[in-house]
């Protein structure tokens, strides 16, 4: 009905997120399941928008036909979770804000969340209910980064290796940088050392061409090198080394070690044979991060219950004002027929003021017979609403008096 349209209980969510047992079988699937997704449960919903991460993949519902749904949804996965109302819309405000991450108060959250429902949006699969909880969440997730220290600092391992380099070096800007290795964890190094600073040069080690290459595809704007790995002994000097490779320790990374100004090695074992910042390190920085951004947990959940009211409040307010919208439209076609046969009765010979007052009668009685019907009904419950309207009109008589 056109009633419950932001009602905050037609909200459902079905996820699976990281901590489920099902997702790592998921997870290299969840492109083409985010398609047969909203071709399954867009004709089983109002709307419906797909959140879907590295670390999560869940359905948003505007008043989903639930058995229906439940059996579709049985069919995307087979483990996680289900959550209705207020509880959904709370977890997709904690999602935003970093709360539900795997890495506390990571930042790439809240912009996947925008993207999924800008795309649902785009595609015509939101509703007027998603789009006003999807824009809470983004102003929970923006304002807790703004007002906590929640996404201060770094936690993973290669992003801390790079911020390490950084701080002996007083930054990376113009700076020549070597990584050494083609793994997620060096990819993961490039991407955040070119996000973040603009070095003149970057190196790339490795026994695999190929996917040296496609490291130093991210950093665009840097000269790039790749580097046979049993050829970094050969190089001039580099400004920072930052190794993350398996299998022990490598010789040649002792020479080019000692012809660079900073080495970071987060390799387990050790692969340097001389490191200024080992994996024991970055381990102090990361879990001192951790220890801030945890501490900063408490004002973030302040955040995100202080939008969630706003959120109930915001959808209160748009369903008074629809209420409002559709009555005034019935008024206006109980206006308009009126208006049409008092015309009729006039043209007939009847004295129009009489006709007009009949009309204008006729048109209050139709149009307050709900509002009347209403208030009868439970009396015991109604009568203060009543009183309260009837003062309302009195005051109305009065303003008039005084005009």
């Amino acid at each position: 009905m056109e009633s419950e349209d932001f009602d905050i209980n037609a909200l459902e969510v079905y996820g699976v997120t990281f901590r489920d047992s099902c997702f790592l079988r998921l997870s290299p699937e969840a492109e083409d399941l985010a398609e047969r997704a909203y071709r399954e449960l867009a004709p089983l919903s109002r709307g419906v928008v797909i959140v879907s991460t590295c670390n999560r993949f869940e359905v948003y519902l505007d008043s989903p036909a639930r058995g229906r749904v439940e059996e579709a949804i049985g069919g995307l996965f087979t483990c996680g979770f289900h959550l209705s109302g207020v509880d959904a819309a709370r977890h997709l405000l904690r999602v935003a804000s970093g709360l539900e991450s795997a890495i506390l108060g990571e930042d790439e959250v809240l912009g996947q969340v925008r993207e999924a429902w800008v795309n649902a949006r785009r595609r015509g699969y939101s509703s007027e209910l998603l789009d006003t909880v999807f824009h809470s969440a983004i102003s929970a997730g923006a304002r807790a980064r703004d007002s906590t220290n929640i996404s201060r600092g770094v936690l993973g391992y290669p992003r801390a290796a790079v911020e390490m380099a950084a701080e002996r070096l007083g930054g990376l800007d113009d700076k020549v940088v070597l990584i050494v290795g083609a793994g997620m964890a060096a990819s993961e190094m490039a991407q955040h050392l070119c996000s973040k600073w603009r070095p003149s040069k970057v190196m790339v080690a490795d026994r695999n061409a190929e996917k040296a290459r496609a490291i130093l595809s991210l950093c665009p704007s840097a000269g790039g090198e790749f580097i046979e790995l049993t050829k970094v002994a050969n190089l001039d000097v580099v400004d920072a080394m930052l190794v993350a490779i398996k299998g022990g320790m490598r010789p040649e990374l002792g020479v080019a070690a000692r012809r660079s100004k900073v080495v970071v090695d987060i390799s387990t074992p050790q692969a340097s044979p001389t490191a200024h910042v080992t994996i024991d390190d970055v381990k102090d920085f990361v879990n001192h991060n951790l220890s801030r951004r945890l501490a900063e947990v408490p004002a973030a959940e302040g955040i995100v219950e202080d939008e969630l009211s706003r959120l109930q409040a915001m959808l209160l307010r748009k369903s008074v004002d629809k209420a409002i919208s559709s009555i005034m439209r019935v008024i206006s076609v109980i206006v308009d027929e009126e208006a049409k046969v008092t015309a009729k009765n006039i043209e007939g010979g009847e004295d129009p003021y009489q006709a007009i007052m009949t009309a204008l009668n006729s048109t209050v009685k139709r149009a307050m017979f709900p509002i009347f019907s209403y208030l009868r009904e439970r009396p015991e419950s109604r009568a203060e609403l009543a009183r309260e309207l009837m003062n309302r009109y009195e005051s109305m008589l009065g303003l008039r008096g005084r005009s």
